[in-house]
C-alpha cells in the first residue's frame, strides 16, 4: 500500500497553478504575484500560468513582464486549474463554488470597499497583518473566512532603483491613488503647477501614480490626465507596479488615500497627505476610516500650503514613533524578510492537502 501511495503521489505531484491578473495592465497585481511566481518557476515542478482576459502587444512589450511572456494565457476558466493564486477580488462571473483560490491581496488599503468583499469561500487568505485581518473579520460574511498572517512579501529584501538625480538635494515622492470614488488627489496636484515649480526648485520630485492611472482599460481612465503628467517639467514620472525601489531613494512621501503609504512605513520617513476632499476628509484614529493612516503625518487641505508642509517635515519629523506603531499593527514581522516563505509554506500545504485528498479518494473508490 505504501508503495502504491508513493507512486500515485509522485505521478500527481505536478499541479496547474493560475496566477490571476485579470488584465495584463494590472501591474500592481503582478508586483504582488511575482515573489510567489518566481518561487514556483524556480522549483520547476508545477505548471504555472499568468492568466489574463486578453493580451495586447503593449502589455507583452512592457519591461516588467520581461522573462514571463511565455507564461501568459487567456484561459480564464479558473476551474481548469488546481489552484488559483490571486491578488484580485474575484468577481461572481469569474469563479464557481469549485474554484480553488488563495487570496494574497495586492496592498494594504484603507479603502472601505476592499473589506466589504466576500472572502468566505477562498481556500485561504494570506493577510499582511493584524489590521487587515481585523477589518476583514468585521464584515459579517467574512467571520468564517480562513486566514493566516504572513507579512508583506514586497518587504522581503526590497530592491533599490538606479539613482534618478545627479545632485545632493532631498527627494520627494508623490503617489496618488486611483480615481475611483473621488479619493485621488491627482487632479488637485496637476492643477497646482506653480506649487510643483516651487517644490522642484528645492527638491527632486518623483511622481509615481497608481498603475491604473495609465491603464486605458479601467473605467475612470482619463487620457488628458496622463498627457498633463507627461508635460510637468522637472519631475521623474514612474510607471510601475512596485513602488518600493523608488521609495528607497526618497526622503519624504506625499500621498492621499493610497495604500502605498503603508509601504512607505517600512522606511519610517516623513509623510504629508494631500487631501482629495478638503473640508470633508480628516485624519482619524478609527481603524475603519479611510484616513486611518493620516495620523502619521501632516494633512494638506490647500495645495498652496504643500511646499510649506514639506519644508516643515523635512526639517523636523514629529511622527516617527506613531508610524512605527502603525507599521507593526499593519504588517506581521515587517522587516524579517520572511513573508514570502511564510506565504509559500501555506500554499505548499494546500497543494499537499490536495494530493492527500486525491490519494484518499482513489483508494476509497
Amino acid at each position: 500500500m505504501n508503495e502504491y501511495i508513493t507512486s500515485y503521489s509522485t505521478k500527481n505531484l505536478s499541479k496547474r497553478i493560475a496566477f490571476y491578473l485579470r488584465s495584463c495592465g494590472n501591474l500592481h497585481y503582478f508586483a504582488a504575484i511575482r515573489p510567489y511566481l518566481d518561487y514556483f518557476i524556480n522549483r520547476g515542478i508545477h505548471q504555472v500560468f499568468l492568466v489574463v482576459s486578453h493580451l495586447s502587444s503593449e502589455c507583452q512589450e512592457n519591461s516588467e513582464y520581461a522573462g514571463y511572456n511565455d507564461l501568459f494565457t487567456t484561459n480564464c476558466d479558473l476551474d481548469t486549474y488546481d489552484l488559483v493564486v490571486t491578488p484580485s477580488f474575484l468577481r461572481a462571473e469569474e469563479r464557481t463554488d469549485r474554484t480553488q483560490a488563495v487570496q494574497i491581496f495586492h496592498g494594504m488599503s484603507d479603502k472601505p470597499f476592499t473589506y466589504e468583499r466576500d472572502f468566505s469561500n477562498y481556500l485561504l487568505c494570506l493577510c499582511v497583518g493584524q489590521r487587515q485581518a481585523d477589518r476583514l473579520l468585521q464584515t459579517p460574511c467574512n467571520k468564517t473566512m480562513k486566514w493566516k498572517l504572513i507579512g508583506y512579501p514586497k518587504f522581503d529584501y526590497p530592491p533599490t532603483s538606479r539613482p534618478l538625480f545627479e545632485n545632493d538635494r532631498k527627494t520627494l515622492i508623490y503617489c496618488p491613488t486611483w480615481r475611483k470614488e473621488d479619493i485621488s488627489s491627482i487632479e488637485i496636484f496637476i492643477d497646482g503647477i506653480d506649487v510643483i515649480d516651487r517644490l522642484t526648485e528645492d527638491y527632486n520630485l518623483i511622481v509615481k501614480p497608481h498603475p491604473n492611472i495609465f491603464n486605458p482599460d479601467r473605467q475612470f481612465y482619463d487620457a488628458s490626465i496622463v498627457d498633463r503628467l507627461h508635460k510637468i517639467p522637472n519631475i521623474k514620472l514612474i510607471k510601475s507596479g512596485n513602488v518600493m525601489p523608488w521609495f528607497a531613494r526618497a526622503d519624504l512621501f506625499i500621498g492621499d488615500i493610497s495604500a502605498a503609504g503603508y509601504e512607505w512605513l517600512y522606511y519610517n520617513k516623513p509623510m504629508v497627505f494631500l487631501n482629495p476632499q478638503p473640508g470633508v476628509l480628516q485624519a482619524s484614529t478609527d481603524v475603519d476610516s479611510m484616513t486611518f493612516l493620516w495620523q502619521c503625518g501632516d494633512v494638506c487641505d490647500d495645495m498652496q500650503q504643500l511646499k510649506q508642509l514639506v519644508d516643515l517635515n523635512i526639517e523636523c519629523d514629529r511622527y516617527q514613533a506613531l508610524r512605527e506603531k502603525l507599521l507593526h499593527y499593519s504588517v506581521f514581522n515587517p522587516r524579517d524578510n520572511g513573508a514570502t516563505q511564510r506565504g509559500i509554506a501555506e500554499i505548499e500545504r494546500l497543494l499537499a492537502q490536495q494530493d492527500a485528498n486525491s490519494i484518499a479518494h482513489t483508494i476509497a473508490s
